[in-house]
């Protein structure tokens, strides 16, 4: 099996205890024996973080420690060594706030969490590492949720809390507002440069999608697309939740319903790597996310075949 091996600061890697290379954002990979197990190590060229070490082995993808971002597909998969703990871990407090009878900590141990304590209730949430952490308290539709905000760059990563301090949404979000409803967008880097406005309402301590408003800053005629991108505009529609019927035949158009229901449940668009086309041959392909569990994900790849420009069939590779 090819597995391909990231990380998200520059590492040395061992496999088998034996030095194969380095990697960080570019990738490294190695053929492994298929039934063994192979132990692996990254090892941080900053000594200040502590190194990952894991067995590779089945148990391993039915359920990879959280230090890892693992995608598995039948030809292969990618590991990602996502979160590293510092040597000197400490306890630091970034941010605490009361809202209402809510202690809301966050703090940095190794990893950030947070914490949230009232009178009757605990819950703990891991965070991920951001450039500031903002605690407050929203009303949605007359509802109270406890808001926790994680600046990454031009984008926030928010979480909403209910009154029973389970987590009612989180996503990555370019812009958001609360009032009588949530609302956010989030833009997306994919071929056509979509955004997406979603509504929600407050229902019962839950947050539920109402509407979905798609654009694209790059739109294009399908039918101009090299076929080789087809594929990928045409899952990346749909997985945004936009009108992907432009891209379809006549005759596929009148099944878009049973079209979503063949593919499934996917949250993204994936690239296949060399080995895919090795195994498989020739095929003008993309691969969907389908997410197992916080960190893992299964990949399965669909072509398609196209005619003047517009999808006449889809089908499972694999």
């Amino acid at each position: 099996m090819r597995v391909h091996f990231s990380s998200s600061m520059p590492c040395a890697l061992k496999l088998g205890g034996a030095l194969v290379g380095f990697c960080g954002e570019a990738e490294k990979f190695a053929d492994l024996p298929e039934g063994e197990r192979v132990p692996a190590e990254f090892i941080p060229a900053d000594g200040n973080f502590m190194p990952i070490t894991f067995i590779i082995d089945e148990n391993f993808f039915k359920s990879p420690p959280h230090c890892c971002d693992v995608v598995r597909y039948g030809c292969g998969a990618d590991i990602c060594a996502a979160r590293f703990s510092p040597r000197d871990a400490g306890l630091r407090v970034l941010n605490q706030s009361r809202e209402g009878d809510v202690l809301a900590t966050v703090f940095d141990s190794g990893g950030v969490r947070l914490s949230l304590e009232s009178k009757n209730n605990f819950a703990a949430q891991d965070l991920p590492r951001a450039e500031n952490y903002e605690i407050a308290t929203e009303q949605i539709g007359g509802e109270q949720f406890l808001r926790v905000s994680c600046k990454i760059g031009n984008t926030t990563e928010l979480f909403l809390f209910n009154k029973a301090l389970e987590c009612a949404f989180r996503d990555r979000v370019s812009d958001f507002s609360c009032g009588e409803k949530l609302t956010v967008r989030l833009d997306f880097a994919d071929v056509v440069g979509h955004s997406a406005t979603r509504i929600l309402r407050a229902e019962g301590g839950a947050l539920i999608p109402e509407t979905t408003q798609v654009r694209a800053s790059n739109a294009v005629d399908p039918a101009l697309l090299d076929e080789r991108i087809l594929p990928f505009a045409f899952f990346q529609e749909i997985a945004v939740g936009g009108n992907f019927t432009a891209y379809l035949s006549e005759e596929l158009a009148q099944k878009q319903d049973r079209i979503k229901e063949y593919l499934g449940d996917f949250v993204g668009v994936y690239l296949p790597k060399e080995i895919f086309y090795l195994t498989y041959g020739k095929q003008n392909a993309a691969g969907l996310l389908y997410r197992r569990g916080d960190n893992v994900w299964d990949a399965k790849f669909f072509s398609v075949q196209s005619e003047n420009g517009k999808i006449t069939n889809i089908l499972p590779i694999g």
